[in-house]
This record gives structure tokens, C-alpha cells and sequence, in this order.
């Protein structure tokens, strides 16, 4: 039987997805030692307990990992651990890039991390993607590149026609921004919710807003 506080070296053995060389190594031993007709048992035990074969492992451990002197016996990443240090940094400097980026105000506000928003799934259409942008089928925008006179929405407010106008105040969408309000309140969130957790949390339902709006109206 082999007795180890490692949890996670015994979740990874289980996972066949996991190659690295460590794990092969010790699955390559295990095979040994089954075909010389072993029963290998692993058992897990809970750190720094009192044990005293677990403590005095851990001392020899720790004795190894700062000796200065004498051979490396494992000098090799493995390659899972690679491809994750580089995901990493890309994401690291990508979202230094964003962050720091003059471009892209209305888009921040929906996705102010570049994380989460490899995380969300975004069913893109062009009304949703003219939302989250700012860019087209809202006045303000047309509006300053002069592709119309004004940019004042056509509703009783008589407000400058933003994306903000449009999801939270515009009186021709009132029923239409209720159903939503009312669908994210029954979550237990409070309205008005913040853009990226209409992106976010809210993806769905917010995804049907802006399904439901009449463009061609405002």
C-alpha cells in the first residue's frame, strides 16, 4: 500500500488526460509491478496530523528541495505545464492591452476582463454585436459621423440616443426593458445591473432584449 497526503497527485493518476511525465512514470511502475502479479493500493492521508511515516517523509522532502549540492534528478516541465504558463501571460498582457487602450469605451463596459469574456459564449448577431460596441443602429453614434441631423431619441424623454438610453430609460422600449428588469431581479440582482453582468450572468436574457427591440423604430 502506498500512503500519500497528495490529493492531487491521486486525482491526476485517475485522469487519462494527464500526461505528464511524473504521472507517466508512476503509471510505467504500477504496470511493473501489476505484471509481476502486485496489488498496488493507494491511499490518502490527511498532512501534518501527527503521522509519523507522513512527517518523516516531508522532512526528507523538504531536505532534497534545498540541497544546494549534488545531482538534478528532474529538471523537465512538463508540457501541460508550458501550455498553461503561456495561456497565462498571453491573457496577462492582452488584458494589459485592454485595460490600457484608448479604443473600445462601450465594449469595456460590457467586457472589462478579457477572462471571463473567453468564458462567456456570445451567440453574435449584428444588433447585439451594434450594443456591446456602440458602433451603428443607435443615434448618438450616427450622429457624429454625420450620417444623420441629430442625435435625440425619437421617445418621449427626448434624451441623446445611447446604448445606455437604449437598455435602461427609452420610453419605447419600456415593456421591453421591464420584462428585463423583472427577469434579473428574480435572480436576486438589482436593477440597474451592471453592463458586464448583463454580458456575463445575464447573457441569456439580455440576449433576448436586445432580440426584441425594433430597430427600426428608434
Amino acid at each position: 500500500m502506498v500512503n500519500t497526503d497528495s490529493k492531487e497527485t491521486l486525482d491526476t493518476l485517475k485522469n487519462r488526460n494527464k500526461h505528464s511525465i511524473l504521472i507517466e512514470n508512476i503509471r510505467t511502475e504500477i504496470k511493473r509491478l501489476e505484471d509481476l502479479e502486485w496489488t498496488v493500493f493507494f491511499n490518502w492521508v490527511k498532512a501534518h496530523i501527527g503521522i509519523q511515516g507522513n512527517e518523516t517523509a516531508d522532512r526528507l522532502a523538504k531536505e532534497a528541495a534545498t540541497e544546494d549540492t549534488g545531482k538534478i534528478v528532474y529538471d523537465k516541465l512538463p508540457r501541460e505545464t508550458i501550455i498553461t504558463e503561456g495561456k497565462e501571460t498571453g491573457l496577462t498582457k492582452w488584458q494589459e492591452q485592454w485595460t490600457s487602450s484608448t479604443k473600445g469605451a462601450v465594449s469595456k463596459l460590457f467586457f472589462p476582463s478579457v477572462r471571463e469574456r473567453m468564458k462567456t459564449i456570445v451567440p453574435m448577431s449584428l444588433e447585439f454585436t451594434a450594443i456591446v460596441t456602440g458602433h451603428g443602429l443607435n443615434r448618438s453614434y450616427l450622429h457624429r459621423f454625420k450620417i444623420i441631423p441629430n442625435s435625440t431619441c425619437p421617445c418621449r424623454l427626448q434624451e441623446e440616443q445611447t446604448v445606455n438610453h437604449i437598455i435602461f430609460k427609452c420610453a419605447q422600449l419600456e415593456n421591453e426593458t421591464r420584462i428585463l428588469q423583472n427577469a434579473i431581479t428574480r435572480t436576486g440582482d438589482t436593477w440597474p445591473t451592471p453592463y458586464k453582468q448583463l454580458t456575463r450572468k445575464h447573457i441569456k436574457l439580455f440576449m433576448q432584449f436586445v432580440r426584441s427591440i425594433d430597430f427600426s423604430t428608434l
